[in-house]
């Protein structure tokens, strides 16, 4: 008897999980990923996505803590005449883990379209799941703004604080909210609070204090309405042909005397000026289950991943941001 295609590929997934498939009725995949294999769900999750790949992903091992990298208070080098010169690595913030649950329905029809194709099915099978997994993650870390009981938002806003609402809630002098105008950041006009990203770039990276506003590893993330009314040029067509909308689009351009990036899922009007390694995604070990199963009633399988996980910010200090909702391009104050 030949071995569908689907089961096929949940006997992959459950050998790479180091588990075998389920025996129960309807159920071809029900895993809890030990330690071991939640780090090879993630080492393969960022390796589809580059930028998933250069910030902090890891485990953690409590619901609540603080969070792991501390921010220094100040510099460590000195002098001091009665003593010894320290400085304090503060681990005060708190993190909170929240349940996320991501699931796919896929139905029946669907299934036997992919299965058609077979030798493809593993590739379509995974676009139509674990692609999605991905970008609900990169869409949670910058749109994500509360924590509801029961989600409703279509734009993800209220499964999980994000970065930036992470940044206004602890940090709000860090975010500029308004210019000439309270409540209005006018863009790339004469007349604007900033006529250019260059302009934009220095006035968020003099947010930080002195000590990290030469650091050589800062970054200006920009949105695509931004780049597009700068005219600045993206690097390299492979980003169109092979991005999937989970990696970063990269600009020829410095803006401030920094790279420029344009994140996937970020918000076209926003403006970010951090480092990578700053912006970190906490998950809980062995709080990962990886699923597949049929569902009679609804005639369709699910496909899930259910996991304990927050978003954060690790220095607030060394974070800076525009409020996007309040942006005013040019030609849109002019009634364009």
């Amino acid at each position: 008897m030949t071995t569908s295609p689907l089961k096929q590929y949940a006997s992959q997934l459950a050998a790479k999980y180091q588990d075998k498939l389920d025996e129960r009725k309807d159920v071809l995949l029900s895993i809890s990923l030990n330690d071991k294999a939640q780090q090879e769900l993630m080492k393969d999750f960022k390796s589809r996505s580059d930028f998933l790949n250069s910030i902090n992903w890891i485990t953690v091992k409590n619901q609540k803590d603080k969070k792991i990298f501390g921010a220094l208070k100040g510099t460590t080098t000195g002098r001091k005449q009665d003593g010894r010169n320290r400085s304090i690595v503060e681990y005060g913030d708190i993190y909170q883990l929240q349940e996320i649950d991501s699931g796919v329905q896929i139905d029946w029809r669907l299934i036997d379209e992919l299965e058609v194709i077979q030798d493809n099915f593993s590739e379509n099978f995974t676009r139509l799941t674990e692609q999605q997994f991905i970008l609900d993650m990169l869409q949670m870390d910058w749109h994500g703004e509360s924590e509801a009981t029961n989600t409703q938002a279509e734009d993800l806003s209220d499964v999980v604080k994000g970065w930036l609402a992470q940044l206004k809630d602890q940090n709000p002098a860090n975010v500029i909210s308004g210019g000439k105008s309270a409540g209005k950041i006018t863009l790339f006009s004469e007349q604007a609070d900033y006529k250019n990203l260059d302009e934009l770039a220095t006035a968020l990276r003099n947010k930080f204090p002195t000590q990290y506003q030469e650091r050589n590893d800062l970054v200006l993330f920009v949105g695509a309405d931004l780049v597009a009314k700068a005219n600045a040029n993206i690097q390299g067509a492979f980003n169109y042909s092979e991005n999937n909308g989970i990696n970063n689009l990269y600009l020829s351009n410095y803006f401030g005397g920094m790279p420029a990036i344009i994140p996937p899922q970020f918000p076209r009007k926003c403006a970010v000026v951090t480092t990578l390694k700053n912006l970190s995604i906490y998950t809980q070990k062995g709080s990962c289950h990886r699923s597949i199963y049929n569902n009679e009633e609804t005639m369709d399988y699910i496909s899930a991943y259910l996991r304990q996980e927050c978003y954060i910010v690790e220095n607030l200090n060394l974070m800076a941001a525009i409020e996007y909702k309040n942006v005013i391009l040019g030609d849109e104050e002019n009634g364009k």
